[in-house]
């Protein structure tokens, strides 16, 4: 593994060979042409235009791209990138993303090394990758609570492998995803039980149950009470 102390900026091409490694070093990886293939004992990513990749250190991983490429890469000390995350960060690409690649491109393209820039533009980095994002799958969820949803579809969100899934999400949420949807259908149905005069049967139905049963047997469980007695409670 290699040792960096100071942080430093490298436009990089990868070889269309597959390579695996581990470093010392945080990566922060920024796409200027082509598509990176990279793959973690529990993720496969693909980097593209849309996309920014931040790799914490002492992560074993592999990589390759089968087209023509480039990629800005920001290695960043292992004492620096841990106060970051200790997660791998898979960010959208967007425009603050694409103004802080401008200036990081003109630092790497500068002969003359600025240390003070760099490290301005890595602590602005670092803002950008811990402000509050929820991830992929979580806001998946939240939008779409009311249908079916499979593990598979909820990991690939993530690039996870779906058994591996599993055990983020109730590290990440302090529940398993079964439970989550679960109580996701129940705060929708007690707001529609306060705020509509639907039937309770309409209400399941909305929130992702065929039949009123369903409902009842939720509300029985989380709440002690049936929607009908909920409701009627409410007016009281």
């Amino acid at each position: 593994m290699e040792q960096i102390n100071l942080p430093y900026l490298e436009s990089i091409c990868f070889e269309e060979t597959l390579h695996k490694h581990v470093h010392d070093s945080g990566h922060l990886i920024l796409p200027l042409q082509g598509t990176l293939n990279l793959q973690t004992d529990n993720q496969l990513i693909i980097v593209d235009s849309q996309h920014i990749l931040f790799l914490p250190p002492v992560l074993e991983h592999s990589y390759f791209s089968k087209e023509r490429n480039k990629f800005l890469v920001f290695f960043i000390p292992s004492y620096i990138s841990y106060s970051c995350s200790n997660e791998v960060k898979f960010l959208d690409f967007n425009a603050q993303w694409y103004a802080l690649r401008f200036l990081m491109l003109s630092e790497c393209q500068n002969k003359k090394t600025n240390t003070t820039a760099i490290k301005q533009l890595l602590y602005y980095s670092f803002h950008l990758i811990q402000q509050s994002q929820e991830p992929p799958s979580l806001r998946y969820l939240r939008e779409n609570y009311h249908s079916h949803i499979s593990l598979k579809t909820l990991a690939q969100l993530e690039h996870y492998q779906v058994n591996y899934y599993s055990q983020w999400f109730e590290k990440k949420v302090g529940t398993n995803v079964q439970t989550f949807i679960h109580k996701l259908r129940l705060e929708e149905a007690k707001r529609l039980l306060r705020e509509t005069n639907f039937t309770i049967l309409d209400i399941a139905q909305q929130v992702g149950y065929e039949y009123q049963a369903s409902l009842t047997r939720l509300f029985k469980q989380y709440e002690g009470t049936t929607p009908r007695v909920y409701r009627d409670n409410f007016k009281k």
